[in-house]
Formats: structure tokens, sequence, C-alpha cells
């Protein structure tokens, strides 16, 4: 786990997914859009018991802290882009990230890792922290959390949840090709009887 920084605190938690607000990457010298981390990524949570439980970014949006006020325009002339926000570093206190995950497995204290919904769901207010490669290559060799995935049905559909997830893997890890097609097989075992959802993750998995 090393020295892995947080990208956000849980807001609101759930048996199925949780929802965390990002955390604020800006420096006053170098402002910026704070964006959710990619769709299909994985995260994962301590948990008090010592383990860790894991999830797959499923939905992210930014609105504005106040949500009864939608985002007026700021870009102006050649004032476009990244320009806005330096020209705005207030931006990133009037504005927040959120994004959704869904729950697909833990890790016990003793380091066994289990692709299904955990026992308990992770604590309000935790931080959750990015999978780094190697954590997301070891997760994902068992694709059986890929149900968990695929029930998913809003904001975003199950099955592009789980082609970004496929893609963010392969983005990871390029040249892994078998085991892309390993899990596009997969999927296609789970989505048989549904060819219309089945069509559109496939679809979705095309480079």
């Amino acid at each position: 786990m090393g020295t892995q920084q947080p990208i956000g605190e849980i807001v609101e938690t759930t048996s199925l997914y949780l929802v965390a607000q990002r955390l604020d990457p800006n420096t006053e010298a170098t402002p910026r859009p704070v964006q959710p981390p990619n769709l299909g990524s994985l995260v994962w949570v301590h948990v008090p018991d010592g383990g860790r439980v894991f999830a797959v970014v499923s939905y992210g949006t930014t609105t504005g802290v106040d949500s009864q006020r939608r985002a007026v325009v700021r870009s102006h002339g050649e004032v476009l882009d990244d320009r806005v926000y330096r020209e705005h570093p207030q931006l990133h206190r009037v504005l927040r990230t959120i994004f959704h995950a869904v729950l697909v497995g833990y890790e016990t204290p003793q380091g066994t890792l289990h692709r299904h919904l955990p026992p308990q769901p992770p604590p309000l207010h935790y931080a959750v922290y990015p999978a780094t490669p190697e954590e997301t290559q070891r997760f994902s060799q068992d694709m059986r959390y890929f149900r968990l995935l695929l029930a998913v049905t809003s904001p975003v559909p199950g099955e592009q949840v789980t082609a970004a997830h496929v893609r963010e893997i392969a983005r990871l890890h390029p040249g892994n090709e078998e085991w892309v097609e390993r899990a596009a097989r997969h999927i296609a075992r789970l989505l048989k009887r549904d060819y219309e959802r089945l069509q559109a993750a496939l679809e979705a998995l095309a480079p």
C-alpha cells in the first residue's frame, strides 16, 4: 500500500455502494478542475477490522456546493478551459466532485481476497484510495465480481460500467490481450440471455 494518497472521503455508504467526495488536490499556485477518478477504476477503503473493501467507480459528477444554484458561465474572450480556473482560483471552493463506486469485494486482515459483497459497508467519512496497477491486476484475476458490476442500473448502466472496468485494466496493463479476451468471454456468458446488453458491452470493449 506504500504511501498512496487518498482521493476521496465517503459521504454516503450502503451495503451495495459508496458515495465519496473527491479530495481537492489543488494549490493556490496551480488551480485546475477537480475530476472524479476514471469510470471503471478500482478503489479501496480501510475498514475497522484491519482489512479493506474494494469498489469500482460507476459514476461521477461535479456540481456547485450549493445544490440550489446552477453554475454560471465563466468563459469570456480567450479565457477558456484551464484558463477559467486560473482566472477564478476560488472555483475549487464552490464546486464539489462526487463519485459513486459499487462494492465488489474485500480483503481480510490476513490478505485473503473475496470477490463478493463485504459483510459490512465501509464507514462514513473514511478515506478512499486508488488501487495500484498491481492491486488491480491481482483483484481482477478472479472475475466473479463482474456479476455485481452488471447489476448496476443507474446512473450508468452496468454493462457500460463493466466495459469501462475492462478498458481501465487494459490501459493499466497494455499488451494483456489474453485477459481482455477472457473478460469478454466471461461477460458473454453472464449476458447470454440478454442480447441487447451483451451487444452494448461488447461494442464498448471495442478499441
